[in-house]
Order: C-alpha cells, then sequence, then structure tokens
C-alpha cells in the first residue's frame, strides 16, 4: 500500500505546479513573436500532449478505453471542444492585451463555474460565492476602464479583454463537461480524451484557416516545445497530483499565485509595466477568485 505523501512534498509539489505554470502566456507570446499562428500554437500544444499520453493509455487503460460509453465520448468531445476554445481565445487575446490582463481575467472561470453551477444544475450559491462574483465583476470594469489610461497595455486592449473573459467561460464550460465525463473512467485515460478531442477541434482551426502545418523557424519550434513541456505537461500534471492529495480550497487559492507570477515574468521579458487601473483592479479580481474557492463546500445561506 502507498504511503500518503508528506505534507511538505505536496507544498514543494504545488510550488512546482504554480512556477511552471505561470510560464504559459511567456512562451505562447515568444512563439507568436516567432510568427508562430496562435491556431498552430494551440494545436501543436494538445497534439503533442496527447501524443506523450497515448501509450500510457493504451499500455495500461486499454480495456478502459474500449468500453467507454457514448456518454462520456460526447461529453469527452464537448470538453475539448471548448479546451480549444479556450486555449485560442487565451492565447489570441495577449496578442492585443497585456499579460497581467489576460491572466488575471482567464483566472475568474471558477466563478463562471459556480453561475453554471447555479443556473443549469440548480446548485445554491452562498454569500462568499456571490461576494466573489461581485468583486470580480467590479475588478474586471476596472481592468477594462484601464485601456484608456494611457499606458501600453497592447494594440486593442478592449478586444483583448473581451477575449481574456471569453477565454475563461470557455474554459468554465470544459470544466462542466469534463467533469461529466471524468466520471466515468480514470485520471490518466480522460485526461488523454480531453487533449485528443481538443487537438482534432484546433487542427481543424488549423486547415479551415489554411495556417501552414511547417516551414516555421526553429526558435519557434523551441518555444512550442517549451510551453508543451513546462507549463502543460509538467505544470497541469503536478496541479492534478497535488489536487488528489490537498484540500481543493488551498490548491486553488495557492494557484492565484501563478497569475501575480505571470504579471512578474512578463515584466521581466516584456517589460509590462502595469497602468495605475490595472493594479487595484487586478486585486480586486484575485480577491473575487479567493472568495469563491473559499465558498466551494460551503453550505448556502
Amino acid at each position: 500500500m502507498l504511503s500518503t505523501p508528506k505534507r511538505w512534498h505536496l507544498q514543494l509539489v504545488m510550488l512546482v505546479s504554480v512556477l511552471t505554470g505561470s510560464t504559459a502566456l511567456i512562451f505562447g507570446r515568444l512563439a507568436q513573436q516567432q510568427d508562430i499562428p496562435t491556431f498552430y500554437l494551440v494545436a501543436f500544444r494538445l497534439a503533442f500532449s496527447s501524443l506523450v499520453f497515448a501509450p500510457l493509455v493504451f499500455m495500461r487503460y486499454g480495456e478502459q478505453m474500449r468500453h467507454l460509453s457514448r456518454r462520456a465520448l460526447i461529453f469527452g468531445g464537448l470538453g475539448g471542444l471548448w479546451m480549444a476554445l479556450h486555449f485560442n481565445a487565451v492565447f489570441v487575446s495577449i496578442e492585443f492585451t497585456s499579460i497581467l490582463v489576460g491572466n488575471v481575467l482567464i483566472g475568474t472561470a471558477p466563478l463562471w463555474v459556480a453561475l453554471a453551477e447555479a443556473y443549469l444544475l440548480k446548485v445554491s450559491l452562498n454569500k462568499w460565492i456571490w461576494a466573489g462574483l461581485f468583486c470580480t465583476l467590479i475588478g474586471s470594469v476596472v481592468v477594462a476602464l484601464s485601456a484608456d489610461s494611457g499606458f501600453n497595455l497592447g494594440e486593442n486592449p478592449l478586444v483583448g479583454v473581451a477575449l481574456a473573459l471569453a477565454g475563461a467561460l470557455a474554459a468554465a464550460l470544459y470544466t462542466l463537461f469534463g467533469r461529466q465525463a471524468r466520471g466515468q473512467m480514470a485520471f490518466i485515460p480522460y485526461l488523454w480524451l480531453i487533449y485528443t478531442f481538443g487537438a482534432v477541434f484546433s487542427l481543424l482551426l488549423v486547415i479551415f484557416s489554411g495556417t501552414p502545418l511547417v516551414g516555421y523557424s526553429p526558435a519557434g519550434y523551441t518555444y512550442l516545445a517549451l510551453l508543451t513541456l513546462i507549463p502543460q505537461l509538467i505544470g497541469h500534471s503536478t496541479y492534478n497530483y497535488a489536487l488528489r492529495h490537498l484540500p481543493a480550497t488551498y490548491v486553488s487559492i495557492f494557484g492565484q499565485l501563478g497569475l501575480v507570477l505571470g504579471a512578474v515574468l512578463a515584466f521581466l521579458v516584456f517589460h509590462e509595466i502595469p497602468g495605475a487601473l490595472q493594479i487595484p483592479g487586478s486585486a480586486a479580481i484575485l480577491i473575487g477568485i479567493t472568495l469563491v474557492n473559499l465558498g466551494q463546500g460551503r453550505s448556502p445561506n
């Protein structure tokens, strides 16, 4: 019988997850600066991740995969579709606005999950979640208003804000659909299924948009490989490992540190300086997300 990991081991794993996950938009923008199209970037990330997991899935979980229900496949497909749309919206958003703005708005996904559960699944929300939603909406308005602050926030900050929020909504939807598929299979097969469907939809976007499949620079491919290896395969895997052994609220709140680290990296790598309205707006969003995470699992009142 395997022993439960020590708490400091799990905290170290969580720290690795946060550090690696915070690099996603950094490597994404570096790849874009090497003329890697966003559709291609997302397709490469998901397809490569699917290929990495495929041998393990079919060697260890082959029997389970052969007996997947139609329901699991349908929800897995819907989850993959929304994951693909999420990643595309996220990486297109940072073509128009700063990484700080993109990060904090994308991080609002837990709020939209809570709202979807309330209105679609009829789950009652408590005062913590409503307070978090209010803080986040106020913060989002303040961040949007920062588009007119005169700071260098990107080519078209309002478009970037809209796309980042769209990415957060897509993340909420793939979370909800993914949960339906996740209940019928082990974690690794579930992850592979979502990645595979997401890769298929992303490749269709590449093909129908006429995006070239080859011919990019070595530096571009290097950043694509780093994007897939560090934030996707290492960051995502360690996050879910920690989630198996630590309370979800603890993991979620600790994970908000990644939003701050992403902004610090953006300053160091791209010299992005937050505007006067971005700082309080982003702080309000982070407080809102934390309140929602604290409210998860509490009884409605």
